[in-house]
Formats: structure tokens, C-alpha cells, sequence
């Protein structure tokens, strides 16, 4: 799982605590860090606007561009085929080491004076976007022309890879791991906003959804209109960070909302589901032979939480899937079939967010920020889900941990990672487990729970008895 300090932040108030102190933490409550990684912006690259591009008279490649720098207007000479004019870009400026092999120089390139260089993503030590320049927005900050960009802080970050283990599927999400650090230290979790922008059509006027009542998939629909849609800048340089970054920018914004909080997407060209010449697109949910749930409309669209098919990029208007099945169900019926899976397996069989309600929610207000309209309404095909209830005898959990921990203290912890907690008769607590916490099932992973959280370094060790 891969997650970095900015990212984190947009959940969680983590700016006064060190990356040295969150990684001892992590792999304190048993989220073992496998690798931290800086990324920093060379001194002297700027913010930069074209004001004037044209092509070089003695090389087709080339062109010829004035570039606004805050203190200066400086010419440069640049092979890209993406340069415009009115682009804020990147300037690497005279003297800027922008690696160890790589002083900007002035130049003459074919007779024409450069004095710096528009640089890519991946000059500057970034995910790799495009094969051309940069194309700066505001995602990343106001952007001042003359600005440095090493004191842009969401594009100077610290990434830091953990090694999960099979069975926390529940923090695959940047809101996974912020649940996590909120419960260790006590801290709120950021509330979000909540403004979606809403076209003047209700989603029953688009969509018609027959869905059968053998399905164990839950599911929420929604439909959108993406033709002001444009993913900025800061969104796609977190996805390559994640080695997820496409070309196409409807898969991009669905990779990056799961990774942000675990829900599972899909998406359908509303050209791909209309089955008569009418407006209307019609999906069937049912079973298939093998008793997976699959969508069809005029032909096989998905497997639920399985398989999903590439995007296709034909249309203004889509239809968005938020889904969720029992991982433990999946998994097992896969193993038993043989059945071929796609990407989006991984997620769903180690436990994806079960919330998919609020998974929708969290899209519809990313993407109305980003320009999509949303038409009103969701259709949602759900059903509630029993928590798992167990009951624990405090003495029971001390007598495991070999330390007397009080039932205040346990109280304390099992609410701050959003168990419910009643106390009941006899020095016995009932704990409801979050619906998200698939590999809670007794006492002995309830009790591990409070001792990930107090830190194994803070348990005493005890001799063993001798017994005769």
C-alpha cells in the first residue's frame, strides 16, 4: 500500500508529526514499512507562463517560445510537441542543476538563443505523465510566476510504501490508513465537503436497472456528464506515484477515488448500454452459470468485483458502479471455478470498503470539483449488513496479553477504531465489529487489536510458570 504525507493530510491532520515518528508508529500498530522515498524539486525551477510560441525557421521540432518568469520575460527553445501558448510550465533556469549529470546552460539551439529550460515531469524526479512538458494548475497551489517549485508542498512530498498483510484489506485506502493513525493518536478525521453539482435530469430518466434477487452483490448506481470533466494535475501525479496513471482520465478518476477510500468502481459508456434507439440505458444484474453477478446490457459488461473491461472513451455520459461482496464468498467461489479474474480482484478478495453508499458520496463531491454534473439521484441495491457481535471477558484479555489492562483503557481503544463497545454484566464487554474489519472473528484477534495499539515494546515479558 502505497500512501504519501500530502495525501494523508487531505484526511488527517498529520503536519506536526515527523515521517520518522509516523513510520515507528506504523510499524508499531503491525503496518510494516517497507521502503520511505522524498521527492524534491531542484532549486532555481520556477513557475513559468507561455506568452508566445512559434516555430524555429531552421528545425520543425523546435519552437521558439517567450516565457514569463515573474522577473523577466526569457526566451527558450523547446522540442515539445504539447508546448502552448497561455500554459504555465516549469523553468529550469540558468544555472539549475536539475540532476547531477545536468546544468542548465545558456544555449544556441540552430542559431537561436535558450536561456532555460521547460522541463517534463519526469526531469524533475515526478511520475511520468506524458512525453512532453509539464502543464501546471492550481491543484498543486496558487501558481506565482517566479515561484519556486520546491516550496510547493503537495508536489515535494514523502512517500512511504507498506507491506500489508493478507488479512487488512481495510487499509488499502489512504482513509484506511487514516482511520488507523486517528485511533493511535486520538485525532478527528478530517469532515469533507459536501457539495456535489447536480444537472437538471434525475437518474430515472437516463437509466433502468432490472436487477435480480439472487445477486449478493450490493451496488449503487449513479450517471454523469463529463464533458467539463478535466482531472487536474495533482490527481494524476498521485497516480503515477501508485503506478496507476492512463490515458484515460475516467479510469484515472475511479483508480484514484478507490485508493482513496477502498470502494470498489466501475463505469459504463451509456453508448455501450442503450439497447434501443430510445435515451434510455438498461443494465441486468443477474447470475451467471458459474453464480457470479455480471451486468449485461446488449452484451457481458463486467463481473462483479472480478473482472471489469477496459472503459471505453465515446461518450460524455456514463454510468458509475459502486460494489461490494464478502470477500471471504468471493474468494471461495473463484478458488472452486477456476475463474479468470481482472486487477480489481485483488481489492475485492482481500476486503474492499463495504460503505459503498458513502463511497458514491465521496466520488460525486471529488468529481464535482473536477466539473461533472451528477444527474439527481442513486439507485441503490442493498441490503443491511448483520456486524458481528462478540462477547469478551476483560480477564480473558489479560490473561492473553499477560498484563492487567483496565476495562476502561480497552473500552478507550476498541471506540477509537470504531468498534461499538457495551459494557455488560460480569467484567464482560460486547464489541460490535466494523463492518470493514472482515478478519475480526473472536477474542484472540480482538485482544490483538489492544495490543497493536498499546505497542508490543510496552508489554511486559513475563517468565513462564513452572507447574508441577
Amino acid at each position: 500500500m502505497i500512501i504519501t504525507r500530502t495525501w494523508i493530510n487531505d484526511f488527517l491532520d498529520i503536519s506536526n508529526i515527523s515521517t520518522k515518528k509516523l513510520c515507528k508508529i506504523f510499524t508499531s500498530i503491525g503496518l510494516e514499512v517497507d521502503s520511505v522515498k522524498n521527492i524534491k524539486i531542484p532549486s532555481n525551477v520556477v513557475v513559468g507562463k507561455v506568452i508566445e510560441t512559434k516555430r524555429h525557421e531552421n528545425a520543425n521540432k523546435l519552437n521558439i517560445c517567450m516565457v514569463d518568469v515573474g522577473s523577466s520575460i526569457i526566451q527558450v527553445v523547446c522540442g515539445a510537441k504539447n508546448v502552448k501558448k497561455e500554459q504555465y510550465v516549469p523553468v529550469a533556469m540558468i544555472s539549475c542543476k536539475l540532476d547531477k549529470d545536468l546544468t542548465i546552460k545558456k544555449a544556441i539551439l540552430r542559431g537561436i538563443e535558450s536561456n532555460g529550460m521547460i522541463c517534463s515531469s519526469s526531469e524533475l524526479g515526478l511520475s511520468v505523465l506524458n512525453d512532453g512538458i509539464l502543464e501546471l494548475d492550481s491543484s498543486i497551489g496558487e501558481l506565482i510566476l517566479g515561484k519556486e517549485l520546491k516550496e510547493y508542498p503537495l508536489l515535494n512530498d514523502e512517500i512511504i510504501e507498506l507491506e500489508l498483510t493478507a488479512n487488512r484489506g481495510d487499509c488499502l485506502s489512504i482513509n484506511g490508513i487514516a482511520r488507523e493513525l486517528s485511533a493511535y493518536f486520538n485525532i478527528a478525521l478530517n469532515e469533507l465537503d459536501t457539495f456535489i453539482s447536480y444537472s437538471k435530469s434525475a437518474i430515472g430518466q437516463v437509466l433502468e436497472i432490472d436487477c435480480d434477487s439472487k445477486v449478493e452483490a450490493s451496488l449503487v448506481f449513479s450517471a454523469i456528464n463529463l464533458k467539463n470533466f478535466k482531472l487536474p494535475l495533482l490527481q494524476k501525479l498521485r497516480l503515477g506515484i501508485i503506478s496507476k496513471f492512463t490515458t484515460n482520465d475516467i479510469q484515472n478518476a475511479l483508480f484514484y477515488t478507490t485508493h482513496c477510500n477502498g470502494v470498489v468502481f466501475n463505469a459504463y459508456c451509456k453508448n455501450d448500454t442503450k439497447i434501443n434507439k430510445n435515451k434510455l440505458s438498461v443494465l441486468n444484474i443477474k447470475k451467471d452459470k458459474q453464480n457470479f453477478d455480471v451486468v449485461y446490457s446488449k452484451e457481458l459488461l463486467s463481473t462483479i468485483c472480478v473482472e471489469h473491461k477496459d472503459i471505453t472513451l465515446n461518450d460524455y455520459e456514463y454510468i458509475i458502479e459502486s460494489s461490494y461482496i464478502n470477500p471471504e464468498v468471493l474468494s471461495k467461489r473463484v478458488f472452486e471455478t477456476k475463474k479468470t479474474t481482472g486487477d480489481i480482484y485483488y481489492k475485492s478478495s482481500r476486503g474492499s470498503e463495504p460503505n459503498i453508499q458513502e463511497g458514491m458520496n465521496f466520488l460525486a463531491i471529488l468529481l464535482s470539483k473536477f466539473g461533472v454534473k451528477f444527474y439527481n439521484g442513486f439507485r441503490v441495491f442493498t441490503e443491511d449488513k448483520e456486524r458481528t457481535n462478540i462477547d469478551v471477558n476483560i480477564d480473558k484479555i489479560n490473561a492473553i496479553i499477560g498484563q492487567k489492562i483496565s476495562k476502561m483503557k480497552i473500552e478507550k481503544i476498541l471506540s477509537a477504531l470504531k468498534f461499538d463497545v457495551k459494557d455488560t454484566v460480569h467484567n464482560i464487554l460486547s464489541v460490535k465489529v466494523p463492518l470493514y474489519r472482515h478478519d475480526i472473528k473472536n477474542i484472540a484477534d480482538i485482544t490483538e487489536e489492544i495490543v497493536r495499539i498499546i505497542g508490543i515494546d510496552n508489554i511486559k515479558a513475563k517468565p513462564l510458570e513452572r507447574r508441577s
